[in-house]
C-alpha cells in the first residue's frame, strides 16, 4: 500500500556565518537558505535544503523558489507516491525552468524514499559498507597571506583538497599558489577557479606557469564564447579544464563532452538535484572524465544529501568534495547525528539522509 504525500511545506531561513565570506559575486556574513519538508499520510518526513544566492543563480531569491514550490509544484505533489520517484519528476517537467525548485524536490524526495525503506540514500545508492567521505576546502578570496594561511590550516585539519579562488590579479595569484603549494606539501590535491574572470590569453599564460605547482584543475578560468573556442583554450594549458557553470545538465555536460571543451565536470545539487546529478556522474563515466561535487554553500542539513551521493558512487573517487561550509555557519537548523572529524565526515545508517529540523531554531533563524 502506497504512502502519498499529503503535506508539501516551505521555509526560508538567514544563516550567519563564523565571518565574512568574499564569493566571485557577493561579499556575506549570513545567507538565505530555502528549506522543503514533504510529509505522507504516516509522518514520514523527506527534508531538503539549498542555499538562495541570487546574485549566484539568475535571481532567483529564497521568496520566488519558495512561491514557485508552493504555487506550480505543491498541487502536483499532493497525492504522488514517493516511491514512484521518476513518474513525479516527469510530471514536473510539464513546467519548464525552475532547476532550483525541482532539485529541491527530488532531493527532498530522495530523503523521503530512505525514510521509507529504512535505509540510508547511500545505501539505496548503491554504496558499499565504508562511507567516509574526504572534503575539500574553498579557500575564498582575500589577501595572499590570508588565504595561504586558511590552506595551511585547512590542510593541517585533515582536509584532503583545497580550491583556491583566484582573484584575476595574475602576479598575486600565481604568488598564492606557489605559497600554499610549499606551506602544504605535495599531499593535498590543490586546484583553482577563477568563476570567468580571467581574459583567454592571461588565463593561458597564468595557468602555464602554475604547472610547477601541481594544480590539477582550472575550474571556469574564463568566460568562452562557445563550446568549440573553449576546447581550443583547454587544450592549451598544462592541467585539466574543470567545468562548473555550463555544467547544468547531462544533456549539456554531453555537449561539452563531445566539444572537448572540458577534462572534468563540477556538478551541484543545488542545481541538478541528486537525480540528475547521478545521470551527469554516468554520462562522464562513460566518457572516463572526473567529476567533482560542487559546494552549494550547505549547513548540515543540505551537506548530508551531497555525502551521500559522494559515498553511493564508486567512480567519484579519488576526488574529495567541496561540502565543507557547514563549518563556515556558526549555526543552523540541524537536528541528528553528524560525524566530522579531521576532514572528512563519516556517514551513519539513519534512514534517508539523516537530517531533521530543529523547529525553535527555524523560527529563530526565519526569513
Amino acid at each position: 500500500m502506497s504512502d502519498n504525500i499529503v503535506d508539501v511545506e516551505t521555509f526560508g531561513v538567514c544563516l550567519p556565518y563564523r565571518k565574512m565570506v568574499a564569493f566571485g559575486s557577493v561579499t556575506q556574513d549570513a545567507a538565505s537558505y530555502v528549506l522543503l519538508r514533504l510529509r505522507t499520510e504516516s509522518g514520514a518526513e523527506g527534508i531538503a535544503e539549498a542555499v538562495a544566492r541570487p546574485e549566484q543563480s539568475a535571481g532567483e531569491d529564497a521568496g520566488l523558489v519558495r512561491h514557485v514550490i508552493d504555487v506550480l509544484y505543491k498541487p502536483l505533489l499532493i497525492g504522488a507516491d514517493p516511491i514512484c520517484h521518476e513518474n513525479v519528476l516527469q510530471r514536473m517537467e510539464k513546467i519548464p525552468s525552475n532547476r532550483s525548485a525541482k532539485a529541491l524536490i527530488d532531493t527532498a524526495i530522495w530523503d523521503l524514499r530512505g525514510k521509507l525503506l529504512n535505509q540510508p540514500v547511500w545505501r539505496l545508492l548503491g554504496g558499499g559498507c565504508d562511507p567516509i567521505v574526504p572534503l575539500t576546502w574553498v579557500v575564498h578570496r582575500a589577501s595572499v597571506s590570508e588565504m595561504v594561511e586558511t590552506a595551511t590550516e585547512k590542510a593541517a585539519e585533515g582536509y584532503r583538497g583545497l580550491k583556491l579562488k583566484i582573484h584575476a590579479n595574475a602576479a598575486g595569484d600565481l604568488r598564492m599558489v606557489r605559497e600554499v603549494r610549499m606551506a602544504v606539501g605535495d599531499d593535498v590535491m590543490l586546484y583553482v577557479d577563477a568563476n570567468g574572470k580571467y581574459a583567454e590569453g592571461e588565463a593561458r599564460a597564468l595557468l602555464n606557469r602554475m604547472v610547477d605547482y601541481n594544480v590539477t584543475f582550472a575550474e571556469d578560468p574564463c568566460n568562452s564564447p562557445d563550446p568549440s573556442r573553449q576546447a581550443a583554450f583547454a587544450q592549451n594549458i598544462p592541467m585539466t579544464l574543470l567545468g562548473d557553470r555550463a555544467c547544468t545538465c547531462a544533456e549539456e555536460v554531453l555537449k561539452l563532452i563531445n566539444a572537448r571543451a572540458v577534462g572534468a565536470v563540477n556538478t551541484k545539487v543545488r542545481r541538478a538535484g541528486i537525480t540528475e546529478s547521478l545521470r551527469i556522474i554516468d554520462v562522464c563515466r562513460a566518457a572516463g572524465l572526473p567529476v567533482i561535487l560542487g559546494t552549494d554553500s550547505a549547513s548540515r542539513v543540505g551537506a548530508l544529501a551531497r555525502l551521500h551521493l559522494r559515498a553511493a558512487i564508486a567512480s567519484l573517487d579519488p576526488w574529495p568534495t567541496e561540502t565543507f561550509f557547514f563549518n563556515q555557519l556558526a549555526d543552523d537548523a540541524f537536528v541528528g547525528d553528524f560525524k566530522y572529524e579531521r576532514g572528512t565526515v563519516t556517514l551513519t545508517d539513519a534512514p534517508g539522509f539523516g537530517a531533521s529540523l530543529d523547529m525553535t531554531k527555524m523560527r529563530r533563524f526565519a526569513l
